[in-house]
């Protein structure tokens, strides 16, 4: 079962349970699999790997066609968010106001935010 609904989603704990239980059941699998065979060193990044993964599918952004080679913004904030680095998040909100924002899926990142705890 997943975290999530269309309106409203929960953050998302780095565990493996948690993990698993956000991700759609093909990746689930193959996250489950690599979790498995981990070697105690290296799974937390495994678990940090499969967690963007994860935030990025809570996300379920509308604008998924993009030209190959190429990201939109929406992608590139998706992508900071689930790298889980630092994130100004008043410089965000801002961004909402500016030219050009209606280009971006907001409501991609705020399910994103959420997924990832951000406050």
């Amino acid at each position: 079962m997943s975290p999530q609904t269309r309106d409203r989603v929960a953050p998302i704990p780095r565990t493996i349970d948690g993990i698993a239980d956000a991700l759609p059941s093909a990746q689930r699998a193959a996250f489950n699999a690599e979790a498995r065979t981990t070697e105690a060193a290296d799974l937390e990044a495994c678990l940090s790997k499969w967690w963007g993964i994860a935030v990025i599918e809570a996300a379920a952004p509308s604008d998924t066609v993009t030209p190959p080679g190429t990201a939109s913004m929406t992608t590139v904030f998706l992508r900071r968010i689930a790298a889980g680095g630092a994130i100004d998040w008043t410089e965000i909100d801002a961004m909402r106001e500016r030219r050009g924002a209606r280009h971006i899926d907001w409501d991609a990142i705020d399910r994103a935010r959420a997924a990832a705890g951000a406050a």
